[in-house]
């Protein structure tokens, strides 16, 4: 298999905390120049409920490599609780070409640890939202 399927295949390390990890980190998305450039998103399991109920808040985190343009999904590392478990729901959204905004829609339960990656993809769709206000504002300006 190539370099490239490889990277789709997600990776745990099933210690306390458990590490994960698919597709590319930050640094080998930056390596590659991807044309659309590379953004991170990022959440820490303290602002997951689930992770703080837990007593697992301290340590852990949701890292989310992506395309701003595209909103394609690069790779994603998660350090915390059930990162086995959420790596391969980032897994599938990168097999099945979702967008990073578009995962803000789907609903999960709550209170889960996977919860943590529809409020990270809502926060980006948001700030996707606020920075089109400009050309919204001046479009509404013209009647448009």
């Amino acid at each position: 298999p190539t370099m490239k399927k490889c990277s789709r295949v997600p990776g745990c390390v099933f210690t306390s905390p458990e590490v994960a990890k698919v597709g590319l980190t930050e640094s080998e998305a930056r390596a590659e120049g991807k044309a659309g450039g590379v953004a991170v998103a990022y959440r820490r399991m303290g602002q997951v409920d689930r992770a703080v109920t837990m007593g697992e808040a301290s340590l852990g985190f949701l890292k989310v490599v992506y395309e701003p343009r595209s909103g394609a999904i690069l790779g994603a590392t998660v350090m915390g609780p059930s990162a086995g478990e959420l790596i391969s729901e980032i897994s599938v959204a990168m097999a099945g070409k979702v967008k990073l905004p578009a995962l803000a829609s789907i609903m999960h339960a709550y209170p889960t640890v996977s919860i943590a990656l529809q409020q990270l993809a809502a926060e980006v769709y948001y700030n996707q939202l606020e920075a089109s206000m400009p050309l919204y504002n001046a479009l509404s300006r013209l009647g448009l």
